[in-house]
């Protein structure tokens, strides 16, 4: 029961992508990779301007932002040569189609598919992001987009797994046992 080489997280904000990828990386002693850190290196490569990624996204806006996840996912995706690792990515990386392509080719696409209450809590818990359309109303905004990247998400994804408010341990091994049990099928 082998595991893939290269697994890549995917899903929306605050679905445990990046604590389940560190937790599944340490289990499987390979590397760790977080795309907004990517994205941030990236940024003071070109600009000289240390900033977190949700303040190159208020500062530079989306499509700045976009256009450096691309970029840092070409640059992932040809200079990684065989090395295994666990990528998670940032929520809408998966929406444009270059991007879906290369992580296509870049490994095991999982889909962290989590319940919509629980991520309707965790992301109003950390404050209202910026791509949310209605700030007033998170729910409907939550519901929009999900409408809109689920089918996204589902359909790049060789493996969903599907989340609730468990912790990021369990969410971990779920994915573990989805790759050994899809391993064992091919």
């Amino acid at each position: 029961m082998a595991i893939p080489k290269r697994i890549i997280l995917i899903g929306m904000k605050s679905s445990g992508k990046t604590t389940a990828g560190r937790l599944l990386a340490r289990k499987l002693g390979i590397r760790f990779i977080d795309m907004d850190a990517e994205i941030e290196r990236l940024h003071a490569e070109k600009t000289g301007e240390r900033l977190p990624f949700r303040e190159i996204f208020k500062k530079r806006g989306g499509e700045y932002f976009r256009a450096a996840e691309t970029e840092a996912l070409r640059s992932l995706a040809g200079g990684m040569g065989d090395a295994s690792f666990v990528l998670s990515t940032g929520c809408g990386l998966p929406l444009a189609e270059e991007n879906r392509r290369l992580l296509r080719g870049m490994g095991t696409v999982v889909f962290l598919d989590v319940r919509d209450d629980v991520l309707l809590e965790r992301i109003v818990s950390r404050g209202i992001p910026a791509f949310f359309p209605y700030p007033d109303d998170p729910r409907r905004s939550l519901e929009e987009i999900l409408a809109a990247r689920r089918p996204v998400y589902s359909g790049l994804a060789a493996i969903r797994v599907e989340c609730g408010a468990e912790p990021p341990d369990v969410n971990a091994e779920k994915v573990l046992r989805q790759l050994e049990a899809s391993e064992d099928e091919n």
